[in-house]
């Protein structure tokens, strides 16, 4: 559905020989390697079925000196979003998927060690928004 979204705004922006929509495989794109300046994902890879595998492919899609930047929501760590965050988590029945996909999710430098095993020359972090989310970016 959201891709249907956004083939519509596409089309109203005229830009359809600019962005084009494809459905894949995270972990086996049908890409050529080292073909992209950058790659970027929002508000999704915690939810891959194989982060490691998809990372690896993300890597190689990217061409040397390539950037990923990943934007991810996380757990605050600092007061008092961190506090406010454990209150609306436990509103089960609006936000338990979300909350247990956050909190199994790899976070800061656990999820740096992890760009670097996938290939990445380069990663670091930066929470925002109080630690609510963080954006991950990673260098080939």
């Amino acid at each position: 559905g959201m891709m249907e979204v956004g083939q519509r705004k596409v089309e109203r922006e005229g830009l359809e020989g600019v962005i084009s929509f494809k459905k894949e495989d995270c972990t086996a794109l049908a890409l050529p390697s080292d073909s992209f300046d950058a790659v970027m994902a929002a508000f999704g890879i915690r939810n891959f079925a194989d982060l490691d595998a998809g990372l690896k492919e993300m890597c190689r899609v990217l061409r040397p000196g390539g950037v990923l930047t990943i934007l991810e929501l996380t757990t605050p760590v600092s007061f008092p979003m961190k506090q406010l965050f454990r209150i609306v988590s436990r509103d089960t029945s609006a936000y338990s998927y979300l909350t247990a996909t956050i909190e199994a999710f790899p976070q800061g430098e656990r999820m740096v060690d992890i760009l670097l095993k996938a290939g990445f020359a380069e990663a670091h972090f930066r929470r925002l928004t109080f630690g609510i989310c963080t954006m991950y970016t990673a260098t080939k």
